[in-house]
């Protein structure tokens, strides 16, 4: 899913981690996709997933809530949300590039939680970028 993301910071020091606002969420990620300059206080589309380093922590939670909440200072993510094919809705969409979801069939239409290491932030090239 395609959004419109407002770039709230740029770490000075790690070049590809970006704090940015979607429809009043705020959180930070990892702009491994950048194919123009980017710059604070501008808004650009964007598309998003997350990145597991070593296992993927999923489980079904019984209260239907759509959440990413962050851990510590850390880049590690709880996102929370409905399970589908290929994504997760935790209010805004995560895709799931590396289809960690297609071994959960039987999580699919539920609500769960998967701990991610980083959440990996596209942003899109459109006709004015």
């Amino acid at each position: 899913m395609v959004y419109t993301a407002l770039v709230k910071r740029l770490d000075p020091l790690i070049e590809e981690e970006v704090t940015i606002e979607i429809e009043g969420v705020e959180f930070t990620g990892f702009a491994f996709i950048c194919p123009y300059k980017i710059e604070i206080g501008k808004s650009y589309p964007v598309s998003m997933g997350f990145t597991i380093l070593n296992e993927l922590i999923i489980h079904t939670i019984q209260e239907k809530k759509k959440e990413i909440e962050r851990i510590g200072l850390s880049y590690d993510y709880y996102i929370r949300g409905l399970l589908h094919e290929d994504t997760i809705d935790a209010g805004l969409v995560f895709t799931d590039d590396d289809e960690y979801f297609s071994d959960y069939p039987e999580l699919m239409n539920k609500y769960i939680e998967i701990k991610v290491d980083r959440i990996s932030i596209e942003f899109l090239r459109t006709t004015t970028n």
